[in-house]
């Protein structure tokens, strides 16, 4: 056991900074480009060498916030990359059963992060923030994932944003996972697993934006020339 799990924590440093590297090429690349498609593949399937690794190690090491971490972030990871083939669900689309199981996955990691926050609260003080945020966020992205199957998109593009969002969120916590291992700050440590996601939200947030306003420009040249 204690050969495989020294394995494993070499393949978890090393789909980590697969993860990281790509993540940031492809938050860099022009998007929809073939660089961009490339490092988005590669980024993933660095956080599927994280997730198998991280779940392998927090059940060997009995570490329940890694496990629950691992399943919050490769849930983001995978709705992200699953959305590229839900393109037209405003078509009414239907949803593939690994759909469901992934946004259910994703319900279930957020509740289960938010019932678990309450441990650290009571035992860690402000470090029940970590989890708390978490649990709420993913509980709220796979609360979205699953009405989008009820409720159809109305916007053609409406899988370009979810798309950028939850890849961006994946990427967010593997840069988290990077400073937390190698930066400490006291008792305020806590706050290195929160600053981080939300300042790339933000980034993300603003990239986003951009988006919409161009293809809103596009929308609008159209409907002009049709006159």
């Amino acid at each position: 056991m204690t050969s495989l799990l020294k394995i494993m924590l070499v393949l978890h440093i090393i789909s980590g900074f697969l993860s990281l590297a790509c993540g940031l090429f492809s938050m860099l690349n022009k998007k929809g480009a073939r660089n961009h498609r490339l490092t988005g593949k590669l980024f993933f399937y660095g956080m599927t060498g994280v997730f198998i690794t991280a779940t392998f190690i927090a059940i060997a090491r009995n570490i329940p916030f890694l496990l629950m971490v691992g399943f919050f972030s490769y849930y983001l990871a995978c709705s992200g990359y699953r959305v590229l083939y839900l393109k037209k669900l405003h078509l009414q689309q239907q949803p593939a059963p690994l759909d469901w199981v992934i946004n259910i996955t994703g319900i279930a990691a957020g509740i289960a992060l938010i019932v678990f926050s309450y441990t650290w609260f009571t035992q860690r003080g402000a470090w029940g923030a970590v989890p708390l945020t978490f649990g709420i966020f993913c509980l709220i992205n796979g609360y979205k994932d699953t009405r989008r199957f009820y409720h159809r998109p109305t916007d053609k593009q409406h899988w370009f944003f979810t798309h950028g969002g939850r890849m961006g969120g994946a990427f967010a916590a593997t840069v988290t996972a990077f400073i937390v291992v190698n930066l400490q700050i006291g008792s305020l440590t806590w706050l290195l697993w929160i600053l981080p996601g939300v300042l790339i939200g933000t980034w993300i947030g603003a990239i986003l934006r951009r988006y919409r306003k161009l293809f809103q420009g596009k929308k609008a040249a159209v409907s002009t020339a049709s006159l």
